[in-house]
């Protein structure tokens, strides 16, 4: 049998119980008051209280607070209780011998089981214990110090983790006493821990040869974290400390030079190569002979030299531009003094022809005119020319300049775009500042500043509404006590605006007060765990579940889930008699008898059973009558609530806790649903062990 829902289980607690057989059901409209009474009076005068209350409780319907039944009703519930009580105090004395006796503390043992008889002076099985108990102290009283003291000392030895020499100690117990459990108990448990200690120190091992094999491979942060688990299994091993403090050390070597490393790579890829060259060797002055950083500035160099070329070969190029300017003027001046040169010859021969045309005829004068007019046209064409030389010259240098500082405008916004492009927008606006500083006006540029400056204004309010939204939630959630919920979201605002004080101090508050709250919760969960185990060392599995349930709502570990489910595995494998598997329905007012060979008295206080039910009839709730007797009649039963709900529930209930069960030899169980039609599925005895 699975449980596999731990909300299907439903403790049933004796003293609670209500008792009808099914004549008595199938009368409780056909007898008189007259009737019930009396036989309730004749139940109560036999000492069947638990009848007699439900005679008396059928009365006062046919007789609406009628005096003298409810009075008879109180004194059968006084005397279920007393009754109850009585019970309570035998078993609690039978449950402590028990245990005594289990622990071979048998001195305690027989006061408790003299204890329990004072109760039930005829129980048949505390008597056999009680002489069991005394012939176990007749019989070890000669060996009984050898004994004590081989397990005193087994039990030193094994609390100082000395487990072959606690192992010998317990095997001579054992050899004093074969019999006894006690000693195996020990010796199986030394074995046991002495297995888990070896496991444990291969775990450790193995731990830390892979937290070695981190650290070959420089991978520090996980060889810290490999040793972190070594050092929980051995907190003070002297070794492991160490080789995780190299490695700390080590791992801030580390991100030291992955942070220089990571600044020169974004400069090698701004092509800052003379800056990222200085980095990588920063670098190195962290990590000498670093084979990445070498290899990157032996890869700068040649760019660096081709960038200082380009760099000559622009000034040489400006320089050049200035020669030829130079050499243009130069002609220049040339032209003019030539022509110059030119005219004064002119002007003399001017003079020699007049002073010549005082002697030639008046029609030489006409020739000298037409040769000094021809010889100023070419003086004037041979000055436009030189003038187009010089024009030609100018306009050459002036593209070469421009075609220079607009190849620098692209280079500029080239590396602005890049880092537009990467997201870097503080860093790109510096860019493009530099571009419309070198090029005044560019609409580009300018446009590209609008945008980054738009978009730095989006993420500055994105931002702050986060932050704010952040806050506002993390408010609300300590308003309603979701500590953990409130530090997530405090942890998301200081993402936003690191050290801000009002997130910093709400985190602190949210941080000290999940922290109490999980201090409650677990001191809440230590006291239902402790008690569980209490219970689950006693074999008494129904409040151990009541126990585990309780710690497993509060959500810190699964062990009490696993303990749920290790009882559920052990009633199962313990498992007497499978009495129904098979789902039947039974009508209103049916009584439904199941048969069994009667159980060994040893067993019958660890007895439980276990029953699945469904209600065809959600819409109602109605009680189930489950009896229990032998070949003389009933003895004794109790009642499940059955739930206004269709799914198949599970109840598991300690019958070993009423002492009719235990007393008596019962041999059936009857079931009775009382006003309404159930389906019974799976009907189980089991045993705690």
């Amino acid at each position: 049998m699975k449980f596999m829902n731990k909300r299907l289980f439903f403790t049933i607690l004796f003293g609670a119980s209500l008792l009808l057989s099914a004549n008595v059901v199938k009368a409780q409209n056909a007898e008189s008051y007259e009737s019930l009474m009396k036989k309730g009076n004749e139940k109560f005068n036999a000492k069947d209280y638990i009848s007699a209350k439900t005679y008396y409780e059928m009365a006062l319907k046919q007789k609406a607070n009628d005096p003298t039944a409810k009075k008879k009703l109180d004194e059968s519930v006084k005397k279920i209780q007393e009754d109850g009580a009585r019970q309570e105090i035998f078993y609690s004395h039978l449950d402590t011998g028990d245990q005594f006796y289990s622990q071979q503390k048998y001195e305690e043992a027989l006061a408790e089981y003299e204890r329990a008889l004072q109760v039930f002076p005829n129980d048949k099985y505390v008597t056999g214990q009680a002489d069991a108990v005394r012939a176990i102290l007749k019989e070890r009283q000669d060996k009984q110090d050898a004994f004590d003291t081989a397990m005193s000392l087994g039990e030193s030895l094994l609390a100082e983790d000395n487990f072959d020499a606690a192992i010998m100690q317990f095997e001579t117990a054992s050899s004093i006493f074969p019999a006894d459990k006690l000693p195996k108990e020990k010796l199986a448990d030394a074995r046991q821990k002495k297995q888990l200690y070896t496991e444990k120190v291969a775990r450790f091992d193995k731990l830390v040869e892979e937290a070695r094999q981190f650290g070959l491979r420089k991978n520090y942060e996980a060889a810290i974290g490999k040793l972190d688990q070594a050092l929980e299994l051995f907190p003070n091993d002297v070794e492991a400390n160490a080789k995780r403090n190299e490695y700390q050390a080590a791992k801030g070597i580390a991100d030291q030079y992955n942070g220089i490393i990571a600044s020169a790579d974004r400069l090698h890829e701004s092509k800052s190569y003379k800056e990222a060259k200085a980095q990588y060797q920063n670098a190195l002055a962290v990590v000498p002979g670093d084979a990445y950083a070498t290899d990157m500035i032996g890869r700068l160099n040649p760019l660096i030299a081709q960038q200082d070329a380009e760099e000559a070969a622009r000034i040489a190029a400006e320089q050049e531009a200035a020669r030829l300017a130079a050499e243009a003027e130069a002609a220049r001046l040339a032209a003019e003094a030539e022509a110059a040169r030119i005219a004064a010859e002119q002007e003399a021969a001017r003079i020699a022809a007049e002073q010549e045309a005082a002697r030639l005829a008046a029609e030489e004068a006409a020739r000298i005119a037409a040769e000094q007019e021809a010889a100023r046209l070419a003086a004037e064409a041979e000055a436009a020319r030189i003038a187009a030389e010089e024009e030609a010259a100018r306009q050459a240098a002036l593209a070469a300049a421009e075609a220079e500082r607009q190849a620098t405008i692209k280079t500029m916004m080239d590396a602005a775009d890049a880092l537009f492009d990467q997201q870097d927008y503080p860093q790109a606006k510096v860019k493009y500042q530099e571009v419309v500083a070198f090029d005044e006006g560019n609409a580009a540029a300018t446009a590209r500043i609008n945008e980054i400056d738009s978009i730095l204004a989006q993420m500055a309010a994105e931002l702050e509404a986060n932050y704010n939204k952040a806050m506002t939630a993390g408010n609300q959630a300590m308003s309603e006590e979701k500590f953990a919920e409130a530090i997530t979201q405090y942890q998301s605002a200081l993402v936003i605006k690191p050290e801000d004080p009002a997130a910093t101090t709400q985190l602190a508050a949210a941080t000290k007060a999940e922290s109490d709250r999980i201090a409650a919760l677990r001191s809440q969960y230590n006291k239902f765990v402790k008690e569980g185990d209490a219970h689950f060392k006693t074999n008494t599995f129904d409040k151990a579940i009541e126990a585990y349930t309780k710690a497993e709502e509060l959500g810190l570990e699964t062990y009490p889930t696993e303990m749920i489910a290790r009882i559920s595995e052990i009633i199962e494998q313990n498992k007497m008699y499978e009495l129904n598997n098979e789902p039947m329905l039974l009508a209103a007012g049916q009584a439904q008898r199941f048969d069994f060979n009667k159980i060994e008295v040893a067993v019958r206080r660890s007895n439980y059973i276990i029953i699945k039910v469904r209600n065809p009839h959600p819409e109602k709730t109605f009680p189930m009558i489950v009896s229990f007797g032998g070949t003389g009649g009933k003895n004794g039963g109790f009642v499940l609530p059955i739930a206004a709900t269709e799914e198949e529930k599970t109840f598991i209930f300690r019958i070993g806790s009423q002492y009719k069960w235990f007393s008596e030899d019962n041999t059936w169980i009857e079931i009775v649903s009382e006003n309404n039609e159930v389906e019974i599925g799976k009907l189980e005895i089991s045993r705690s062990n």
